[in-house]
């Protein structure tokens, strides 16, 4: 849930006698984005604009407080300032994005949920706390769920999606003065109604750590050429461009795609697979479980252990879980490489409702579907080449 205030969220200098404040960046005219400062409204409030008149979705804030190449790719809008620890955001989807929708575009991609919450931690991060240009953040772990008007919440209209986020930080951790690790939990509200909530952990590094961290001649490595895509309809993609998953000899095992030319999952060039692509990973992954009926991810939970390397494969293994009832079905999704689990989701799907969502193309298979495993196929540990 929301934390509001310094409850839960006290700052502590690991190296220090005692708890840090934490800054409040305010750029100058050279800034990348000007905004008002410490406001006067509380964490949860909902309007689009304070009582200075400072308007929330007037334009988008600048791409690099989000680690984003491309502007379209920004999502928040504005930003203010409630507390020591407490911010209010805003953020707009278009009316349909390229990469990120579902079948019969009825309703936005929850998924949005997630790479919002996402921004937002990068966000907070740079010009709430002050983590300088150029430094990374690794996230450990993100979540969102829906809240109560479910998928309606999320509807397409006749405009963009302008959303407000109540966010909170806690555990913030401080050394030396500067920004350590922090978790941002994030009340998601469209019009003023809650449509959902989400939650990251991100932990700041600096360009020599992560030159440490990643080793010498990561940005040098040479990509995998991505295999051959797993049928799109199967996975609820229009597009062979949009799979991120190639079929195995295993029905719920396949090959990660990872097509560092994509313009959405490798906006910008990284010397590792994105969390983002991770989370593709695992909702097609769910999908292809229950093709052919359409189903979306009302909730998804993501821990990340290890970096996945681009130049080695990634093996992505589905498994769905016990449900409370026939409708919603909770999948788990390793992703492991060299032997050890890379990342793990657990999504909850539910089905689209309603002929527009359904295909418009008959059920098929894999060229790989219910052939007879190869040697070294059948247990339930497979090698990482293929």
């Amino acid at each position: 849930m929301f934390c509001s205030g310094v409850h839960g969220g006290r700052s502590t200098d690991t190296l220090g006698a005692g708890p840090v404040m934490p800054s409040i960046v305010e750029p100058g005219q050279q800034g990348p984005y000007a905004h008002p400062g410490p406001g006067t409204g509380t964490g949860t409030s909902t309007s689009t604009s304070t009582s200075t008149g400072y308007d929330f979705h007037d334009r988008t804030v600048s791409r690099h407080l989000v680690h984003r190449a491309a502007v379209s790719e920004v999502f928040l809008t504005g930003w203010q300032a409630t507390g020591p620890y407490d911010f209010l955001l805003g953020a707009q989807w278009p009316r349909l994005h390229g990469f990120y929708r579902l079948p019969g575009d009825r309703y936005h991609d929850p998924v949005l949920l997630a790479e919002t919450v996402r921004q937002a931690g990068l966000l907070i991060g740079h010009a709430g706390f002050g983590v300088p240009r150029g430094h990374h953040f690794v996230m450990e772990d993100l979540s969102y769920a829906l809240g109560g008007p479910g998928l309606p919440g999320l509807a397409v209209t006749t405009g963009p999606a302008s959303l407000m986020l109540a966010v909170g930080c806690e555990d913030v951790r401080m050394r030396h003065g500067r920004l350590a690790s922090l978790r941002v939990r994030a009340e998601i509200t469209r019009d003023g109604r809650p449509v959902g909530h989400g939650s990251g952990q991100l932990r700041v590094v600096s360009p020599d750590s992560y030159a440490r961290l990643r080793g010498a001649g990561r940005r040098a490595v040479t990509p995998l050429r991505p295999p051959s895509p797993t049928a799109p309809e199967l996975v609820g993609r229009a597009q062979p461009a949009d799979v991120v998953l190639s079929p195995t000899l295993r029905p719920d095992t396949w090959v990660l795609r990872a097509d560092a030319a994509h313009p959405v999952l490798f906006d910008h060039e990284l010397d590792h697979v994105p969390g983002m692509l991770v989370l593709e990973a695992a909702r097609q992954a769910a999908q292809r479980l229950r093709h052919p009926e359409p189903v979306v991810p009302v909730e998804l939970v993501t821990s990340f252990d290890h970096y996945i390397e681009l130049d080695r494969p990634c093996l992505v293994r589905a498994v769905p879980e016990a449900a409370a009832d026939g409708r919603r079905l909770p999948v788990r999704v390793q992703l492991l490489q060299d032997g050890r689990t890379a990342a793990e989701c657990l999504l909850l799907t539910e089905p689209l409702d309603g002929p527009a969502e359904r295909p418009a193309v008959p059920a098929r298979r894999d060229a790989l579907d219910d052939r007879p495993a190869a040697p070294g196929l059948g247990s339930t540990r497979l090698p990482l080449a293929s």
